[in-house]
């Protein structure tokens, strides 16, 4: 039985199973208002208002593989009841402060900001500049 090289694959392109990116020709065009993903087995392609991925052409496969294509990595979004990582004001300084996603238009806003964070140490890296962006103390 052959191995399954697609995990090996995703990895070597950037990106983890299951990490949704967008792809790019030679000219930085987006080739659709698609994003793609790899699944343990093929390279998926979903719909912005689908839940269901389907399975993406060999051709696109085969581009990203001889850099005809590019993939272009989004910025991590948690999944609905996921945790994740913002600011938060507490005493008169910014804090890092655990959330949980609830898809709410303050999580969004914080989502378009760059400020959602999938770990503790990511936000407390990050603190200290948007703290000096913003003129604002700041405790970590």
């Amino acid at each position: 039985m052959a191995k399954n090289l697609i995990p090996e694959i995703a990895k070597m392109l950037g990106v983890e199973i299951g990490e949704e990116f967008e792809i790019k020709d030679r000219h930085g065009e987006l080739i659709s208002d698609k994003t793609y993903k790899f699944g343990k087995n093929t390279l998926l392609y979903c719909y912005q208002d689908d839940d269901i991925c389907y399975t993406a052409s060999r051709t696109t496969l085969q581009s990203l593989l001889n850099s005809k294509y590019e993939i272009v990595k989004l910025p991590w979004k948690p999944k609905k009841g996921e945790t994740y990582y913002t600011f938060e004001l507490l005493g008169g300084k910014w804090i890092v402060h655990l959330l949980w996603w609830t898809g709410s238009p303050n999580g969004y806003a914080l989502l378009e900001k760059g400020w959602v964070y999938r770990t503790q140490k990511e936000a407390e890296a990050a603190l200290p500049a948007v703290a000096a962006e913003l003129g604002v103390e700041y405790k970590l």
